[in-house]
């Protein structure tokens, strides 16, 4: 699992990567606010905003290779607040391979370049 720093916000680095993957052809399917939940149940909870998305070409290709990848797919990513920091914490390539023993795939190798993309994009501080 990876866990990089980010400058901006979990609310602003949410929308930077909604548009970063939207442009990039994938499916947002649901953006979770975990801390709008805890607060319905009047619980207290850092900011914490999960994405599920996907591309289904890419998400059948692996699943082709072993079904059980169906509970990791469409990929998540979590932007959160943590000791006064924001992080963008995904799985890893290396994490769905050694998982579903998947090796040397395309589909991981696209995997891990999107989130070293995304993580570039949203480490950068933009006007």
């Amino acid at each position: 699992m990876n866990q990089i720093p980010l400058k901006l916000s979990v609310s602003e680095s949410i929308d930077r990567a909604k548009k970063f993957l939207e442009n990039r052809g994938f499916t947002v399917f649901a953006d979770i606010d975990h801390q709008a939940n805890a607060m319905t149940v009047d619980l207290e909870l850092p900011a914490s905003r999960v994405l599920i998305f996907g591309n289904p070409v890419a998400g059948t290709r692996l699943m082709q290779k072993d079904i059980t990848m169906s509970l990791d797919l469409p990929l998540r990513l979590a932007v959160v607040e943590k000791d006064r920091h924001t992080l963008l914490i995904h799985q890893t390539a290396e994490d769905y391979a050694r998982l579903y023993q998947i090796k040397d795939h395309p589909v991981l190798e696209n995997i891990e370049a999107l989130f070293a993309s995304l993580a570039s994009e949203l480490s950068e501080k933009k006007d």
